[in-house]
């Protein structure tokens, strides 16, 4: 062999070692977003919104202009200023950094309950799609039951009950939360369950010997994690929504800065002296909610291979 054509040979192989898209990790991550946001403008709009969320809700102790509990008398009812962005309260709180303080309910409250009951979900529904039928009976029996509780009364209850035996009346919250959704997911994950079952890679791997335990954690849970993910990015506005709701009839947490709490006796009383007291947390509550409902709505899309390619 004559050296150009082993120089050729060597030139070859070595780039195929070369990967097809060599630009930089943040240049390739750039593009993928600007691709995105082409793509599904109201994901990326949700996106952009979730983001600023979390980012608020994980330093609202550092990005507070005031102190959300000190009282100030004197500068009751100010109106929206560049030093009080969104006007003062009854009492003379800075609105601002209370709704910014009271992002990290809203965020510990959503994503909690999403984490408990998408776990308690998952686990029960791909064990419920493969154990025996005494596992299925029983299994349609809870869940039946657990589907018809009613949501707000058992939070007021927990909420009450919290408050009198002095414990944390947001990890109640959460727990509540979490035990109603996680019905009806047990009932979304155990179909699809069902579906991934029948695939045929499922049942060759059940042909060569390996456990149901094996096949429900390297087989079924990888390919339901789409909709796992899906269903979570929808569920968590539907926990803040409750949150919100829960504090405006007067059984949130007490004492603490919550955008139900100020969205309910706080403004419903004295919003014809301050309209920004129902402004300011209605209109928070309600851009937080719809940029996680665009956001899921985008994953949704991206995630099922039947709506990749639509628009």
């Amino acid at each position: 062999m004559s050296e150009q054509e082993t120089a050729s040979s060597t030139e070859e192989e070595f780039f195929e070692l070369i990967p097809e898209d060599d630009r930089p990790w943040a240049v390739q991550k750039l593009t993928g977003m600007l691709r995105f946001a082409r793509r599904r403008p109201l994901g990326f709009f949700g996106g952009v919104i979730v983001v600023i969320f979390l980012v608020i809700a994980t330093f609202s102790t550092w990005l507070v202009p005031f102190d959300p509990y000190q009282q100030s008398l004197g500068d009751r009812f100010l109106s929206p200023s560049w030093t009080h962005l969104v006007g003062t309260d009854y009492v003379g709180r800075d609105i601002a950094s209370r709704l910014i303080y009271g992002a990290r309910l809203s965020l510990f409250v959503g994503m909690g309950t999403v984490i408990l009951s998408g776990v308690a979900g998952t686990v029960m529904g791909i064990m419920w799609a493969y154990l025996g039928k005494t596992f299925d009976s029983f299994m349609s029996m809870m869940v039946t039951a657990g589907l018809a509780l009613p949501d707000l009364v058992l939070l007021i209850i927990a909420a009450q009950i919290a408050r009198q035996a002095g414990v944390s009346e947001i990890v109640a919250i959460v727990v509540t939360l979490s035990f109603t959704r996680m019905w009806g997911v047990t009932r979304i994950y155990r179909a699809a369950a069902l579906e991934v079952r029948s695939r045929p890679f499922v049942e060759a791997a059940e042909s060569y010997g390996a456990n149901s335990a094996r096949v429900m954690a390297k087989h079924v849970l990888p390919n339901i994690l789409p909709l796992i993910i899906v269903s979570s990015t929808l569920a968590l506005p539907n926990a803040i929504l409750a949150e919100a709701g829960l504090s405006f009839l007067g059984f949130g947490p007490a004492g603490e800065p919550s955008w139900g709490q100020m969205f309910a006796g706080e403004a419903r009383e004295y919003f014809r002296r301050q309209i920004w007291m129902l402004w300011a947390p209605g209109l928070t509550i309600g851009l937080t909610v719809m940029g996680f409902n665009f956001w899921g709505d985008a994953m949704r899309d991206l995630l099922d291979p039947r709506l990749r390619g639509t628009t």
